[in-house]
Protein backbone atom coordinates (compact mmCIF):
# COMPACT_ATOMS: atom_id res chain seq x y z
CA UNK A 1 0.00 0.00 0.00
CA UNK A 2 1.16 3.45 -0.69
CA UNK A 3 -0.41 6.43 0.64
CA UNK A 4 0.50 10.21 -0.79
CA UNK A 5 1.25 12.70 2.28
CA UNK A 6 0.42 16.40 1.91
CA UNK A 7 2.78 18.17 4.53
CA UNK A 8 2.39 21.63 3.94
CA UNK A 9 -1.60 22.68 3.66
CA UNK A 10 -2.99 23.21 6.89
CA UNK A 11 -3.07 25.65 9.63
CA UNK A 12 0.25 24.68 11.46
CA UNK A 13 2.37 23.51 8.78
CA UNK A 14 4.89 20.61 8.35
CA UNK A 15 5.99 20.07 11.97
CA UNK A 16 2.22 18.32 12.85
CA UNK A 17 2.45 16.24 9.56
CA UNK A 18 5.80 15.00 10.10
CA UNK A 19 5.39 13.45 13.77
CA UNK A 20 2.29 12.24 12.50
CA UNK A 21 4.08 10.86 9.91
CA UNK A 22 6.66 8.86 12.23
CA UNK A 23 4.33 7.48 14.32
CA UNK A 24 2.50 5.98 11.55
CA UNK A 25 5.51 4.81 9.30
CA UNK A 26 6.18 2.87 12.68
CA UNK A 27 3.46 1.44 13.57
CA UNK A 28 2.48 0.17 9.61
CA UNK A 29 6.39 -0.39 7.87
CA UNK A 30 4.32 -2.20 5.42
CA UNK A 31 2.82 1.29 4.10
CA UNK A 32 4.95 3.66 1.67
CA UNK A 33 4.28 6.70 2.75
CA UNK A 34 4.85 9.28 -0.38
CA UNK A 35 5.28 12.77 1.61
CA UNK A 36 4.99 16.31 -0.21
CA UNK A 37 6.50 19.65 0.75
CA UNK A 38 9.51 21.66 1.50
CA UNK A 39 12.35 18.60 1.68
CA UNK A 40 14.20 21.17 4.34
CA UNK A 41 11.20 20.81 6.71
CA UNK A 42 10.95 17.42 6.41
CA UNK A 43 14.41 15.98 7.10
CA UNK A 44 13.36 14.05 10.22
CA UNK A 45 11.72 11.96 7.84
CA UNK A 46 14.98 10.91 5.55
CA UNK A 47 16.00 8.08 7.99
CA UNK A 48 12.50 5.67 7.38
CA UNK A 49 13.00 2.77 5.08
CA UNK A 50 8.92 3.18 4.24
CA UNK A 51 8.90 7.15 3.48
CA UNK A 52 9.67 8.96 0.54
CA UNK A 53 10.12 12.62 0.38
CA UNK A 54 8.85 14.39 -2.67
CA UNK A 55 10.35 18.02 -3.08
CA UNK A 56 7.34 20.31 -3.70
CA UNK A 57 8.54 24.19 -3.57
CA UNK A 58 4.68 25.25 -3.59
CA UNK A 59 2.02 26.22 -0.83
CA UNK A 60 -1.92 25.85 -1.66
CA UNK A 61 -3.05 28.64 1.25
CA UNK A 62 -6.39 28.28 3.28
CA UNK A 63 -7.00 31.88 1.27
CA UNK A 64 -6.08 30.60 -2.04
CA UNK A 65 -9.06 30.96 -4.15
CA UNK A 66 -10.26 27.34 -4.67
CA UNK A 67 -9.93 27.32 -8.59
CA UNK A 68 -6.35 28.58 -8.14
CA UNK A 69 -5.54 25.22 -7.36
CA UNK A 70 -4.95 24.49 -11.11
CA UNK A 71 -1.93 26.92 -11.87
CA UNK A 72 -0.53 25.72 -8.48
CA UNK A 73 1.05 22.32 -9.76
CA UNK A 74 4.56 22.52 -8.12
CA UNK A 75 2.52 22.34 -4.73
CA UNK A 76 2.34 19.94 -2.11
CA UNK A 77 -1.34 19.82 -2.44
CA UNK A 78 -1.19 18.64 -6.29
CA UNK A 79 1.76 16.64 -6.29
CA UNK A 80 -0.48 14.26 -3.98
CA UNK A 81 -3.08 14.56 -5.82
CA UNK A 82 -1.67 14.07 -9.28
CA UNK A 83 0.42 10.38 -7.88
CA UNK A 84 -3.35 9.57 -7.10
CA UNK A 85 -4.43 10.24 -10.62
CA UNK A 86 -1.17 8.01 -11.75
CA UNK A 87 -2.23 5.03 -9.95
CA UNK A 88 1.53 5.69 -7.94
CA UNK A 89 -0.69 6.17 -4.28
CA UNK A 90 -3.65 4.35 -3.14
CA UNK A 91 -4.73 6.86 -1.23
CA UNK A 92 -4.57 11.11 -0.08
CA UNK A 93 -4.39 12.87 2.59
CA UNK A 94 -4.39 16.58 2.98
CA UNK A 95 -5.56 19.52 5.89
CA UNK A 96 -5.45 22.09 3.17
CA UNK A 97 -8.43 24.49 2.09
CA UNK A 98 -11.25 22.08 1.82
CA UNK A 99 -12.34 24.04 -1.27
CA UNK A 100 -8.57 24.27 -3.23
CA UNK A 101 -8.52 19.96 -1.73
CA UNK A 102 -11.85 19.17 -3.57
CA UNK A 103 -11.02 21.40 -6.61
CA UNK A 104 -8.13 19.57 -6.90
CA UNK A 105 -9.59 15.77 -6.66
CA UNK A 106 -12.24 16.92 -9.45
CA UNK A 107 -9.22 17.78 -11.47
CA UNK A 108 -6.73 15.44 -11.22
CA UNK A 109 -8.37 11.98 -10.07
CA UNK A 110 -10.55 10.07 -11.43
CA UNK A 111 -14.27 9.75 -10.45
CA UNK A 112 -16.02 6.27 -10.48
CA UNK A 113 -18.14 5.19 -12.99
CA UNK A 114 -21.58 5.75 -13.19
CA UNK A 115 -20.85 8.87 -10.24
CA UNK A 116 -22.72 11.48 -11.10
CA UNK A 117 -21.18 13.71 -8.51
CA UNK A 118 -18.49 13.35 -5.90
CA UNK A 119 -19.26 14.65 -2.45
CA UNK A 120 -18.07 15.35 1.33
CA UNK A 121 -18.98 12.76 4.04
CA UNK A 122 -18.29 13.73 7.68
CA UNK A 123 -18.71 11.57 10.86
CA UNK A 124 -21.12 13.56 13.34
CA UNK A 125 -20.52 11.70 16.90
CA UNK A 126 -24.09 11.22 18.53
CA UNK A 127 -25.58 11.10 21.73
CA UNK A 128 -25.70 6.94 21.74
CA UNK A 129 -21.84 7.08 21.26
CA UNK A 130 -22.57 5.39 18.06
CA UNK A 131 -21.90 8.01 15.30
CA UNK A 132 -23.43 8.54 12.06
CA UNK A 133 -22.54 9.25 8.49
CA UNK A 134 -23.53 12.95 6.82
CA UNK A 135 -23.20 13.44 3.16
CA UNK A 136 -22.77 15.75 1.37
CA UNK A 137 -21.73 18.38 3.64
CA UNK A 138 -20.66 20.82 1.01
CA UNK A 139 -18.93 19.46 -1.85
CA UNK A 140 -22.13 20.74 -3.88
CA UNK A 141 -24.53 23.61 -3.99
CA UNK A 142 -27.43 21.49 -5.35
CA UNK A 143 -27.87 18.05 -5.90
CA UNK A 144 -30.56 15.77 -7.80
CA UNK A 145 -32.54 12.83 -6.46
CA UNK A 146 -30.85 10.85 -8.29
CA UNK A 147 -26.83 11.97 -6.77
CA UNK A 148 -28.79 11.60 -3.29
CA UNK A 149 -29.66 7.93 -4.01
CA UNK A 150 -25.93 7.52 -5.04
CA UNK A 151 -24.90 8.70 -2.32
CA UNK A 152 -26.84 6.53 0.05
CA UNK A 153 -24.71 3.51 -1.79
CA UNK A 154 -21.59 5.16 -1.10
CA UNK A 155 -22.22 6.18 2.85
CA UNK A 156 -23.72 2.93 2.85
CA UNK A 157 -20.75 0.82 1.83
CA UNK A 158 -18.67 2.75 4.02
CA UNK A 159 -20.49 1.75 6.97
CA UNK A 160 -20.53 -1.58 6.10
CA UNK A 161 -16.64 -1.71 5.59
CA UNK A 162 -15.00 0.95 7.73
CA UNK A 163 -17.77 1.07 10.98
CA UNK A 164 -18.45 -2.63 10.64
CA UNK A 165 -22.31 -2.21 10.28
CA UNK A 166 -24.35 -5.41 8.69
CA UNK A 167 -27.30 -3.61 7.56
CA UNK A 168 -26.69 0.52 7.95
CA UNK A 169 -29.76 2.35 8.48
CA UNK A 170 -30.23 5.33 6.43
CA UNK A 171 -32.85 8.73 6.76
CA UNK A 172 -33.05 11.39 4.57
CA UNK A 173 -32.69 15.30 5.73
CA UNK A 174 -35.62 17.18 5.22
CA UNK A 175 -37.77 19.45 6.97
CA UNK A 176 -40.42 17.20 8.22
CA UNK A 177 -40.68 13.25 9.18
CA UNK A 178 -43.70 12.37 7.04
CA UNK A 179 -43.40 10.83 3.51
CA UNK A 180 -44.52 14.04 2.09
CA UNK A 181 -42.69 16.62 3.19
CA UNK A 182 -39.75 19.33 1.40
CA UNK A 183 -39.33 20.12 -2.21
CA UNK A 184 -39.75 18.01 -5.60
CA UNK A 185 -36.35 16.94 -5.35
CA UNK A 186 -36.63 15.66 -2.03
CA UNK A 187 -39.96 13.71 -2.68
CA UNK A 188 -38.58 12.44 -5.70
CA UNK A 189 -35.10 11.56 -3.43
CA UNK A 190 -37.61 9.79 -0.92
CA UNK A 191 -39.57 7.51 -3.35
CA UNK A 192 -35.99 6.21 -5.11
CA UNK A 193 -34.97 5.92 -1.68
CA UNK A 194 -37.61 4.11 -0.34
CA UNK A 195 -37.90 2.02 -3.85
CA UNK A 196 -34.11 1.05 -3.82
CA UNK A 197 -34.14 -2.53 -2.38
CA UNK A 198 -30.16 -2.15 -2.00
CA UNK A 199 -30.57 0.17 0.87
CA UNK A 200 -32.45 -0.02 4.35
CA UNK A 201 -34.41 2.97 3.91
CA UNK A 202 -36.30 4.55 6.65
CA UNK A 203 -37.79 8.07 6.38
CA UNK A 204 -36.83 11.50 6.86
CA UNK A 205 -35.06 12.81 9.62
CA UNK A 206 -34.98 16.39 10.75
CA UNK A 207 -32.43 18.87 12.11
CA UNK A 208 -33.00 18.83 15.42
CA UNK A 209 -32.79 14.49 15.63
CA UNK A 210 -29.05 14.61 14.11
CA UNK A 211 -27.04 13.90 16.93
CA UNK A 212 -29.93 11.75 18.34
CA UNK A 213 -27.95 8.47 16.81
CA UNK A 214 -30.86 6.97 15.78
CA UNK A 215 -29.69 5.91 12.21
CA UNK A 216 -26.39 4.90 10.43
CA UNK A 217 -26.63 7.26 7.24
CA UNK A 218 -27.74 10.74 6.62
CA UNK A 219 -27.85 11.72 3.00
CA UNK A 220 -28.82 15.41 2.15
CA UNK A 221 -27.35 17.83 -0.36
CA UNK A 222 -24.53 19.89 0.25
CA UNK A 223 -25.87 23.32 0.63
CA UNK A 224 -28.51 22.02 3.14
CA UNK A 225 -25.47 19.66 4.91
CA UNK A 226 -22.95 22.53 4.61
CA UNK A 227 -25.45 24.73 6.53
CA UNK A 228 -26.35 21.49 9.30
CA UNK A 229 -22.66 20.41 10.26
CA UNK A 230 -21.74 24.21 10.69
CA UNK A 231 -25.00 25.30 12.50
CA UNK A 232 -24.04 22.12 14.99
CA UNK A 233 -20.54 23.02 15.22
CA UNK A 234 -21.29 26.82 16.20
CA UNK A 235 -23.86 25.05 18.36
CA UNK A 236 -21.43 23.12 20.13
CA UNK A 237 -18.60 25.59 20.54
CA UNK A 238 -21.21 28.50 22.04
CA UNK A 239 -22.19 25.78 24.41
CA UNK A 240 -18.68 25.27 25.93
CA UNK A 241 -18.73 28.85 26.54
CA UNK A 242 -21.75 28.71 28.24
CA UNK A 243 -20.73 25.88 30.48
CA UNK A 244 -17.22 27.50 31.04
CA UNK A 245 -18.75 30.92 32.06
CA UNK A 246 -21.39 28.80 34.50
CA UNK A 247 -18.74 26.95 36.24
CA UNK A 248 -16.58 29.60 36.84
CA UNK A 249 -18.64 31.76 37.78
CA UNK A 250 -18.55 31.49 41.93
CA UNK A 251 -17.03 29.98 44.39
CA UNK A 252 -19.41 27.20 44.62
CA UNK A 253 -19.37 26.34 41.38
CA UNK A 254 -16.15 26.33 40.72
CA UNK A 255 -16.00 23.23 43.55
CA UNK A 256 -18.71 21.82 41.74
CA UNK A 257 -16.45 21.66 38.35
CA UNK A 258 -13.59 20.21 40.37
CA UNK A 259 -16.26 17.07 40.80
CA UNK A 260 -17.49 16.70 37.71
CA UNK A 261 -14.31 17.65 35.74
CA UNK A 262 -13.37 14.01 35.18
CA UNK A 263 -16.94 13.20 34.20
CA UNK A 264 -17.71 16.03 31.62
CA UNK A 265 -14.24 15.75 30.21
CA UNK A 266 -15.12 12.10 29.53
CA UNK A 267 -18.36 13.13 27.82
CA UNK A 268 -16.92 15.83 25.41
CA UNK A 269 -14.27 13.53 24.69
CA UNK A 270 -16.66 11.61 22.17
CA UNK A 271 -17.29 15.49 20.48
CA UNK A 272 -13.94 15.67 19.75
CA UNK A 273 -12.49 15.84 15.66
CA UNK A 274 -9.22 14.75 16.69
CA UNK A 275 -10.43 10.85 16.93
CA UNK A 276 -12.83 10.96 13.91
CA UNK A 277 -10.40 11.00 11.37
CA UNK A 278 -11.30 13.36 8.77
CA UNK A 279 -14.25 14.00 5.99
CA UNK A 280 -13.72 11.46 2.94
CA UNK A 281 -14.53 12.47 -0.89
CA UNK A 282 -16.66 10.20 -2.10
CA UNK A 283 -16.65 9.09 -5.29
CA UNK A 284 -13.21 9.12 -6.74
CA UNK A 285 -11.26 5.76 -7.30
CA UNK A 286 -8.64 6.42 -4.25
CA UNK A 287 -9.37 7.06 -0.93
CA UNK A 288 -9.29 10.73 -0.16
CA UNK A 289 -9.08 11.97 3.04
CA UNK A 290 -9.46 15.57 4.28
CA UNK A 291 -7.79 16.10 7.72
CA UNK A 292 -9.50 19.32 10.02
CA UNK A 293 -7.47 22.50 8.96
CA UNK A 294 -6.20 22.83 12.01
CA UNK A 295 -5.48 19.80 12.95
CA UNK A 296 -2.65 18.71 15.41
CA UNK A 297 -0.18 15.66 15.11
CA UNK A 298 -2.81 13.31 16.34
CA UNK A 299 -5.72 14.28 14.18
CA UNK A 300 -3.74 14.15 11.55
CA UNK A 301 -2.38 10.48 12.46
CA UNK A 302 -6.34 9.77 12.56
CA UNK A 303 -7.07 10.94 8.90
CA UNK A 304 -3.79 8.42 8.04
CA UNK A 305 -5.32 5.40 9.90
CA UNK A 306 -8.89 6.25 7.76
CA UNK A 307 -7.08 6.36 4.56
CA UNK A 308 -5.40 3.00 5.45
CA UNK A 309 -8.38 1.31 6.64
CA UNK A 310 -10.02 2.35 3.48
CA UNK A 311 -7.70 0.81 1.78
CA UNK A 312 -7.21 -2.41 3.31
CA UNK A 313 -11.28 -2.83 2.90
CA UNK A 314 -10.87 -2.11 -0.41
CA UNK A 315 -13.97 0.37 0.17
CA UNK A 316 -13.68 2.23 -3.12
CA UNK A 317 -14.26 -0.39 -5.47
CA UNK A 318 -16.86 -2.07 -3.22
CA UNK A 319 -18.70 1.31 -3.89
CA UNK A 320 -18.25 1.13 -7.23
CA UNK A 321 -20.12 -2.24 -7.05
CA UNK A 322 -22.94 -0.70 -5.35
CA UNK A 323 -23.30 1.66 -7.94
CA UNK A 324 -23.10 -0.66 -10.62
Amino acid sequence: MKLAIDAMSGDLGSPIVVEACQSFAKDHPDVTLRVTGKKEELTELENFNNIEIIDAREVVKMTDSPLGVRRQKESSMVKALMMARKDEVDGVVSCGSTGAYFTGAMLFVKRLEGVERSCLMAVLPTFNGKGTCLLDVGANAENTAEQLRQFAHMGSVYAKEIRGISNPTIRLLNIGAEEHKGNDMHQEAYALLKGDEALNFVGNIEGRDLLEGNCDVIVTDGFSGNIALKSLEGTALGLMKVIKKALLSSTKSKIGALLIKDGLKKELGAFDYKSVGGALMMGFSKAIVKAHGGSDATAFRSAMELAYTMVDHDVVNKMKEGLA
